[in-house]
């Protein structure tokens, strides 16, 4: 019996021991700040946390209300700032507005037991039961201000990498025109330009690394993934303001401008942030649940995470590190500075959806203009390297506890010396409560074999 197929079955009999106790225990109230704020269960915004369905992709879009929010569905009473009679007499008063009425807190946890096989040349790495307890912690914090505004948070601690602030975001809804058209979001977060396939909306543990974690940086361009990456794909996550809305219920679009790139080397010596990228998404929905939650002469099935619909989007990502140098060693093992002048990113996403399958992907074109900052032994100083990446994922819901996804992942580096990156990734998930989620999930190198990584993973939310 092949070896991945021996481990894959001792760590299935570990989840399913893990499995049998644990679901001994109730979660009892263990829900995060939005269920327990509208007293409801996770599956009213999720399919399978933290994957949204149509209706909790509205109320995300919403600044985290329900669509057409009315008095009885809070049933939690947020604590007033100031009389309701102030709003007449604005602005000789303040305005009033007000908070939650309990502490937003939430919490959630990823433990795993992970194998991986990894091969560098002729050597090769293989690590058993690698028990990270926990792999990921992230205490989150997140509610409405008032009527228009809002705000979320998160500190995360993953394994290797410390703690870290990952999210800190005020948004503003509906602040002119018509209803749910014109939004706004400023401080640290994940930009709507990844909507759909960044890690945060995703199923799987595993994030799609070939369309966020690719470097440029080369001496004829970049050569694939970077453990820790440049940040000059496209962003996971940025320090930006963005401006974004829905318009005729089906039209979405996103425009942000950010500092861009990312970590820069230490040793560059000037400031990362003295030029600033830009972005824009913009997306039509055919079909299903409008993006506000608009649900006019659309008869919707009773299973809510079912939706026959399919949505289209273009995206581009334009910044400069003009004045950030990375440090670039050549065959001959002499150092010297390259600076990524001017970056330009094109993409296409589609997602479809149809009963209990739910098919998208995205594709991404980018280019960037390199140039050497220092002396140096090349022949050529300026070069100009393309690159592609894409994948496709597929989820389907067994039944409601019950969901499976596959994805493959395709990169093409800028280098042409170096090797296309082809990634499968598969993933079996149980919900063994709403907020209490169990995985078995295998990603394999498909150009080289002996590199993968499985891992059983129990997440909970509370």
């Amino acid at each position: 019996m092949p070896t991945t197929i021996r481990l894959a079955c001792r760590l299935a009999i570990s989840a399913a021991a893990l499995l049998a106790v644990l679901g001994s225990f109730s979660p009892a109230s263990a829900v995060p700040v939005f269920a327990r704020k509208y007293q409801t269960s996770c599956q009213t915004c999720h399919i399978v946390f933290p994957k949204l369905n149509a209706f909790g992709e509205a109320f995300r879009l919403n600044g985290y209300r329900m669509p057409a929010e009315t008095e009885e569905q809070v049933k939690e009473t947020p604590t007033s700032l100031g009389a309701e009679a102030y709003k007449k007499t604005w602005p000789s008063m303040v305005y009033p507005s007000s908070i939650p009425g309990h502490v937003p807190i939430a919490i959630n946890i990823k433990m795993a037991d992970v194998y991986s096989s990894s091969v560098d040349g002729a050597d090769r790495s293989i690590t058993r039961n690698d028990f990270q307890f926990p792999q990921e912690v992230n205490l989150f914090t997140a509610g409405t201000l008032g009527e228009k505004f809002g705000f979320l948070a998160e500190l995360t601690f993953e394994e290797g990498a410390g703690v870290s602030i990952e999210r800190a975001q005020f948004t503003a809804n509906s602040v002119a025109g018509p209803e749910h058209a014109v939004n706004f979001k400023v401080g640290m977060f994940a930009p709507d330009l990844a909507d759909g396939f960044q890690e945060m909306w995703l199923m799987t543990n595993n994030g799609i690394d070939t369309m966020f974690a690719y470097d440029p940086i080369g001496v004829r361009g970049g050569t694939g993934v970077a453990e820790e990456p440049n940040g000059i794909s496209i962003p996971a996550s940025v320090k930006a303001i963005e401006f974004y809305g829905v318009a005729k219920h089906r039209f979405f679009y996103t425009v942000g401008i950010t500092s861009g790139l990312g970590p820069v080397p230490a040793t560059s010596g000037n400031d990362p942030h003295s030029g600033k990228d830009w972005y824009a998404r913009f997306d039509y929905k055919f079909g299903g649940m409008g993006l506000d939650g608009d649900t006019t002469g659309k008869n919707l099935p009773p299973e809510n995470w079912r939706e026959n619909s399919v949505r289209v989007g273009v995206l581009g990502y334009q910044g400069t590190g003009n004045d950030v140098a990375f440090d670039v060693t050549d065959e001959l093992g002499a150092p010297f500075g390259v600076a990524d002048r001017r970056y330009d990113r094109v993409g296409l996403y589609v997602s479809w959806f149809w009963r209990d399958l739910n098919v998208f992907g995205a594709y991404l074109h980018g280019t960037d203009a390199l140039t050497v900052t220092d002396q140096t032994t090349l022949a050529q100083n300026k070069i100009e390297p393309a690159y592609d990446s894409w994948f496709v994922q597929a989820d389907y819901v067994i039944r409601p506890p019950f969901q499976v996804s596959l994805r493959y992942e395709d990169l093409n580096p800028g280098d042409p010396t170096a090797q296309s990156i082809r990634l499968g990734n598969a993933n079996f998930s149980y919900l063994m409560r709403a907020n209490i989620k169990l995985m078995l999930e295998y990603q394999l190198d498909l150009q080289e074999s002996k590199n993968y990584n499985l891992a059983a993973v129990l997440r909970f939310a509370f």
